[in-house]
């Protein structure tokens, strides 16, 4: 058994791969920012919280199973999605074009171009070029605002989803004019060997206002520990979150 009291962005990668592939135990201490995480996955020695990454073969095995579960669940919940993208496309449609297409990085580190609702006024970064979101941004329309605090804007995505290019829980994928300068953080690629999500735990735990640090630590550990009933969990509370609002929208 392998106790790592550090966290995973500062964890040898290559120790990992040989531990598991020698049938060792790996154990991971548990961090504050883990805590949407159900508490029967932990457990404890000497008075601390330890969480048990998983082996690469059983993740590899549920990568197929995640992929029918997407769909699954995009095909149940077209009914209710399609009657509120509609209409939300058509009040957007009032100031603008309602969609708006960005290049992000995916899986691989492959490009690709994901689709949003327009949250910001056209051209807003016509003078400042790319700029990372913020909590209050002053970019964000009025109604942009609204759809950003519900996440409603990221409901396109779900054709990106279906297209094979995301998953509906994963890392966010980001912006490539950003990856140079986030690539200087450790390990910060192992990102891009899962398909980016809609939603992921990252946004639940610390949304806009998250730093980079903290939020490749969200997705490094949920790289390592990631389970159908992780991806479930986080669903559900995405879902809660769309009703009362996310607090760090």
């Amino acid at each position: 058994m392998l106790l790592l009291k550090n966290s995973l962005d500062s964890i040898d990668e290559p120790t990992v791969a040989a531990c598991q592939q020698l049938d060792v135990e790996i154990l991971v201490l548990a961090r504050p920012v883990y805590g949407l995480l159900p508490t029967r996955g932990l457990r404890r020695f000497g008075g601390l919280p330890w969480i048990r990454l998983r082996s690469s073969q059983r993740r590899r095995a549920s990568l197929h199973v995640k992929r029918c579960l997407d769909l699954g669940i995009i095909a149940l919940s077209a009914l209710p999605a399609l009657p509120l993208i509609l209409a939300i496309t058509i009040v957007l449609s009032f100031t603008g074009p309602p969609f708006y297409r960005q290049q992000r990085v995916g899986t691989g580190g492959r490009p690709f171009y994901m689709i949003k609702f327009r949250t910001m006024r056209p051209g807003s970064e016509h003078d400042t070029g790319p700029v990372l979101a913020q909590p209050e941004d002053t970019r964000v329309t009025r109604v942009g605002r609204h759809l950003r605090r519900t996440r409603l804007d990221e409901l396109p995505q779900l054709w990106n989803v279906i297209r094979g290019e995301m998953s509906l829980v994963g890392p966010r994928p980001e912006r490539p004019e950003f990856i140079a300068e986030f690539r200087q953080l450790p390990h910060y690629d192992l990102r891009h060997l899962v398909r980016p999500g809609l939603t992921g735990l990252a946004q639940l735990t610390g949304g806009y206002a998250a730093t980079v640090e903290e939020k490749l630590r969200c997705d490094l550990f949920y790289l390592n520990c990631r389970s159908l009933r992780l991806d479930l969990s986080l669903l559900a509370l995405t879902v809660l979150d769309l009703f009362r609002g996310f607090p760090r929208g």
